[in-house]
This record gives C-alpha cells, structure tokens and sequence, in this order.
C-alpha cells in the first residue's frame, strides 16, 4: 500500500510543477510558462503535506535544533547551534515554508474546495476537516517554536502586515478548531480520491489522528489551563485515539532524491557529516540497558557506541570528530518517515492524563504500553526485561513520562523539544562554551518580519533575538 501511495505522490507532486503550454491568443505571452495559474486543490494538498513534514525533519528544524536542544544529537563541526548562537537570519527560511508554503497553500486548496459546486457534501465536508488538522498541526508547530505569532490575521490579502495573537488564543482557537474537524469527519464517505500521501483519503486514519492531535495539543496547555485541556482530552478520547502502531501517523519519504528524507539528502547527496550522536543520549541509552541503541546511532571505528559530548567549540568537537558514534544509518536512510504522531505518544499522554485526573484508568499500564510501542517501530519485540529494569514511578511521574518520552522522540525533534521544556525532564545541562545562559525555550523571530512587519512584531517583543521567555504553556 505505501509503495502504491508513493507512486501517486511522486505523480501528484509532479502535476504541481508541470508548466502550463496552451497558447491562443496574446494574452498567452502575460503567462508565465513555468509556473501553474490554476493547480488543482488535491495537487496543493501533496505539496502542503510534503513541504510541511519536510520542514520538520529538515537539517534547519530538526538536526540543526531540536535534536540539539534536546541534546540527543551533537555538532562535530561549525558547533554553532549547540552553544546557542542563533538569531533573525538563522529561522527565516522555516518562518517563510510555513506560512508562504505550507498555510497559504492549504488555504487556497481550502477556498478551492468551498467553490466547487460538483463535489458532495458529505465527500467535500471530509475533505475541508483534512485541510483543518493539518493546517492546526502546522500552527501548533509555530505557536510552540516563537510564541506569539499571526494568526487571525495571517493567510487574509486585507492585511498584509498581520498582527500578532497571544499564544494563549491561538490554542484557544487551534483546540476548538480541530475539535470541529474531527468531530466533522464521517468515515463513512470518502475524500480526497488523489493528493492526499499520508493516507491516501482514508477518513477513519484521518480521525484517529486527527484525535491523537488533539490529545496532544490539549496536553501540552495543561500546565496553563487545566480545565482547558481536561475538556479536550475528553473530546480527543471520545472521538478514538491511535491505537496501536498499525495506525501511526508517518509521511514516509520517497526515493526519488527530491522527494527523499532531508536528512539523507543531507548526509548522503550534500556528503555533509556535521553530526554525531551525542554522549548524553548515549550514555542514558546505556544506563537504562536499552536496546535501542543500535538503531539510535552507528558504532565507531573501534567497533564501539562513543557518544560526543554536547556543546563543545568548534575546535573541541573536532577533534573529536573521528573516535565518536554517527547517527545510524536507519534514521538518515532516504525512506525513513517523518513520524506525525504515533501510538507510544499516545499512550505516554494518556498516561499523564490519569495523573492529572482528566480520565480513569493505570497510568502504569499506558507507561509499559508507550515504551513497548517505541521498542516495536524501532524493531524490538522482546520489552519485559527492560520494563522490569525500569518501571513506572508514579510519585515522580514527570520524571517517568519525561524520560521515556525524550528516548521515545527520537529524530523528532522539535515534539521532543516541546516535551521536553514542558516536563522539564530528562534534566539537561548547559554546555560550558555556550554564548546563553540557559537553554533555549524559543526560536528567535525571523529577520523578515522585522523588515516587512516590524510594527506588530515590536507590539509582541522588545527583543526578536530572545530566547529565554518561556511559551504560555510552560509555567514550570
């Protein structure tokens, strides 16, 4: 089935670049021949989900920071990042896919669909829920990367130089509107028939997504506004969660080298080798007797596991270039996927929603249910002992969830990063040669909206370059 889908993908993707050749009359020559003036709402869609899902295993966003704030990976090399020396050019790009790409895409292929007359209610109401969780999955991404960003505003030609919305609003708005697609979602019919690389239409996959999505989200604010977030757990749960690895949410990456794993195009087809697994995530992978250490990193030339240590100068980390473990060759390969949320997530969340009382049930359960759902997509089936090394402690649950989480996110960064400043476990150090005095809770603000939109984005900060403030959900 997924190599099937990914022959539509490459197909599909394909439409979106094909030059217009029609000619008629001299208004021909106003058009430019290279770019598409009428792209089909499905075709949208794959470059939406292909560019959003790109940016968020990309070098820029993941390698480059997640990885790196987490400190599961290090720089052997131009160490920059891991010592925290970033500012308004470092995002930029990140910033532009987002909302020039990924959002204003979905929103024209939204309008789109609202305009034709010859798709079906029930078919065309699917189709609109879709673009929703997707488009709300974006914005979370946002929101939790700079805080405070455009979103009311964003997207609409009458305001160019939108204003800034509270992070605090926008989950407001985020929760309640994927809320009303998933709710809206009828499996019953069908929806997008091409275009759509992730499931192929299938609307029940969209739903227990969409659900888990929402299970996330609502989690993440709970520090905040618990009320809040019990509501929506509630609702997420209604509605039916992943259940079981068989229903991960993945965007797998395709052979062919544009469409592959950016990671791959990195290491592979740019012979970039900036990064070696980093000694923290080495030595815990260790400590805890884990097996997953093999498919986390490549052994050394003395045929061994040798974590870098994290957040060296550039000439320190050099040096040790040679005797340390690379990421393995799994994680960079050209086909391994971007995971959008997966079932050991969802059990670590509900797990977390018992403590906190949201929903009944044995946390404990959920804990062993997350890790052996993790050991499984890496490979491992034998779990019980390791289980039994390390058990569930529910007096220190953040600790538990916190930990098995960070291990669990693997070459997901930025969720992982997000975790982690919300849990605030495993505990992490800050590097000696480090240019900030703590680790960074936020991207700075991208140079282009202080040149185009500097009038709201001064009304939200003083400093763009900030990378301390901490987002509205992380009150600890």
């Amino acid at each position: 089935m997924r190599k099937y889908l990914n022959k539509i993908w490459v197909l599909t993707l394909g439409v979106v670049f094909i030059s217009i050749t029609s000619c008629g009359d001299i208004t021909d020559l106003n058009v430019d021949p290279n770019n598409p003036t009428n792209v089909p709402a499905q075709n949208l869609l794959t470059q939406a989900q292909f560019s959003l899902y790109n940016a968020m295993h990309s070098r820029g966003l993941n390698a480059e920071w997640g990885l790196l704030m987490v400190q599961q990976w290090s720089q052997n090399e131009y160490a920059e990042e891991s010592r925290y020396l970033v500012d308004a050019n470092s995002f930029d790009g990140s910033w532009t896919t987002f909302y020039a790409g990924v959002l204003n895409e979905l929103t024209v292929a939204k309008n789109k669909i609202i305009a034709d007359e010859n798709i079906l209610a029930a078919k065309k109401t699917n189709q609109l829920a879709i673009i929703d969780i997707i488009m709300s999955d974006a914005f979370q991404t946002i929101t939790d990367s700079w805080g405070a960003v455009p979103y009311t505003q964003a997207l609409s030609p009458e305001f160019p130089n939108p204003s800034y919305d509270s992070q605090e609003s926008i989950y407001a708005a985020l929760l309640s509107k994927l809320d009303a697609a998933v709710g809206s979602l009828d499996a019953s019919s069908g929806s997008f028939d091409t275009g759509d690389v992730i499931f192929g239409g299938d609307v029940a996959s969209w739903k227990s997504l969409g659900a888990s999505l929402l299970l996330r989200m609502a989690m993440r604010a709970a520090d905040a506004d618990s009320g809040m977030a019990s509501t929506y757990v509630s609702k997420a749960i209604g509605y039916g969660t992943i259940s079981s690895n068989a229903e991960n949410g993945l965007f797998v990456f395709n052979n062919e080298p544009a469409l592959s794993n950016p990671l791959y195009v990195d290491n592979v087809i740019n012979t970039r080798d900036d990064f070696a697994v980093s000694d923290v995530l080495v030595n815990k992978l260790k400590e805890l007797g884990d097996p997953r250490i093999e498919a986390y990193a490549a052994v050394n030339n003395d045929n061994e596991f040798n974590g870098m240590p994290y957040g060296l100068t550039d000439a320190e980390a050099f040096a040790l270039k040679s005797v340390t473990s690379r990421p393995s060759g799994g994680v960079r390969s050209n086909v391994a996927p971007h995971v959008i949320m997966d079932f050991a997530e969802v059990s670590f969340l509900m797990a977390e929603a018992i403590e906190r009382g949201y929903t009944s049930g044995d946390a404990g359960m959920y804990y062993d249910a997350g890790i052996t759902a993790s050991m499984n997509y890496w490979g491992y089936t034998d779990v019980a002992a390791y289980l039994t090394a390390n058990p569930y402690n529910s007096s220190n649950w953040k600790e538990s969830l916190g930990t098995q989480k960070w291990l669990a996110f693997y070459m997901n960064g930025m969720q992982g990063w997000a975790e982690w400043r919300r849990l605030d476990y495993p505990v992490l150090a800050v590097p000696a040669a480090a240019s900030n005095p703590s680790i960074p809770v936020r991207l700075p603000y991208p140079i282009s909206e202080d040149t185009r939109n500097g009038a709201n984005l001064d009304a939200t900060t003083s400093n763009i370059n900030d990378l301390n403030a901490k987002m509205w959900w992380d009150v600890n």
